[in-house]
């Protein structure tokens, strides 16, 4: 059960940061307490920035690269990767360990902060940020904070899509806010289901559907986790649901398989 209904807004005109966005999924999974929690922690390190960037008139990018990646002690988190206080911003802002789109939301959210120009790049695998360094836009790995050459999103690229991939200018291009949110959510829900808590991923599933509400795959992926949680009429509609817009999709065989295991009585399959 989600705990409020603030993603209902995520439709509507009025314009919301993407920060705000990012502490909505917060709110939406734990309550008002998780995301007052972490405007505390967003407002200590926003001050503690300005702190260090005080002797400049107009911080640079790199200034307040090396200020975050430096001092103020923000990083990948290289041994707990997988984990979910990875993903939410509330912990990521008391800890100051990320993965790269939690940290990258973090890097935009500050960039604008403090006037400098920025935006995401929803790159293959890796989430991306540019920063831009007077009139030149320079990509910034948002997990290190270091600046990458060619070769090195090259090798990122090949990581996530094989040998033989290479970069195109669409894998460069800006994403767009809910874009961002919506990998945001993929990655939160890839980690609940890592770790087996299935009615966080299953939180994670129904906000992703107040995005794309008729999302074939989504409804697929909500159906395994109704059913991990023995909820198996619920999971049995999202698999017809499946079958019905996806007839052709090699899992709507396996499917029709799982809903006739789930002993609901005869179905009518399309």
């Amino acid at each position: 059960m989600l705990k409020t209904n603030i993603s209902d807004g995520w439709s509507s005109d009025e314009p919301r940061s993407l920060m705000t966005l990012a502490l909505d999924v917060v709110e939406s999974l734990y309550g008002l307490k998780a995301r007052d929690q972490a405007q505390v922690s967003l407002f200590a390190l926003e001050q503690e920035l300005a702190e260090q960037l005080k002797d400049q008139e107009r911080p640079t990018a790199q200034q307040l690269l090396s200020a975050l990646y430096g001092p103020l002690g923000m990083a990948g988190d290289w041994e707990r990767f997988f984990s979910s206080d990875n993903c939410l911003m509330n912990r990521v802002l008391s800890r100051r360990r990320g993965i790269p789109v939690t940290l990258g939301i973090l890097l935009l959210h500050l960039c604008e902060r403090f006037g400098i120009k920025a935006e995401g790049i929803g790159f293959p695998g890796h989430f991306l940020v540019r920063v831009w360094f007077k009139k030149e836009g320079v990509v910034i790995d948002p997990f290190t904070g270091r600046h990458l050459s060619r070769h090195e999103m090259e090798q990122l690229l090949r990581g996530a899509r094989g040998n033989l991939a290479r970069i195109k200018p669409n894998h460069l291009k800006a994403a767009e806010k809910l874009d961002i949110l919506t990998r945001l959510l993929n990655v939160t829900k890839a980690s609940f289901i890592h770790h087996k808590q299935f009615s966080q991923a299953l939180a994670c599933s129904q906000l992703l559907l107040k995005l794309k509400p008729d999302c074939p795959f989504e409804r697929r992926d909500r159906g395994f986790l109704f059913e991990q949680l023995d909820c198996d009429q619920l999971a049995a509609d999202d698999f017809e649901f499946f079958i019905e817009h996806c007839p052709e999709d090699p899992v709507a065989d396996v499917l029709k398989a799982q809903i006739v295991a789930l002993d609901l009585g005869p179905k009518t399959l399309h």
